[in-house]
């Protein structure tokens, strides 16, 4: 597997391809234009932003981080989505984004999101790797976050 560029085209094409449970994500977060929105967010911020792809130019995933400052802390927000084709290369990926995560915890005071249900067996994973998870008043979401040790911040921010 290879990175691939952040183009229209090949978000396009990803987006053909997009995993159903991560088609569902982007429509709760972005709406019924989630196509355009995600064409639109991630052109605008491709310089945190990568895509994997097979030996046959076929996306396989996409991720980043957003920064964020929040009362002197730097904040990345992660995230991640896949295409159908992503249990063939599963191993690979995982390892790919382990990696760049560890680069993040590094460069970030906090990592963090919200997950959609359709997602919540990847938190298994996130805690494996020192993530922790806050549940929601809303079932339909949680919240997981890491922070360095010594880092202090109020959840409460992130949760209400």
């Amino acid at each position: 597997m290879i990175e691939a560029k952040i183009n229209k085209e090949n978000l396009i094409k990803f987006l053909k391809n997009i995993r159903y449970k991560d088609k569902i994500e982007l429509e709760i977060f972005l709406g019924k234009k989630y196509r355009e929105e995600f064409i639109k967010t991630t052109l605008k911020n491709k310089n945190t932003t990568w895509m994997l792809q097979d030996k046959s130019n076929n996306p396989i995933a996409i991720g980043g981080v957003v920064f964020h400052c929040f009362d002197g802390l730097k904040g990345g927000q992660i995230w991640l989505l896949c295409s159908n084709d992503v249990n063939k290369h599963r191993h690979y990926l995982f390892k790919y984004i382990k990696n760049k995560l560890d680069i993040f915890k590094n460069e970030f005071d906090i990592l963090f999101n919200y997950i959609y249900k359709s997602n919540f067996k990847i938190l298994l994973w996130l805690k494996a790797l020192g993530f922790c998870q806050e549940y929601l008043k809303n079932n339909d979401f949680r919240f997981f976050y890491y922070k360095k040790e010594g880092v202090d911040f109020d959840i409460r921010r992130f949760t209400c």
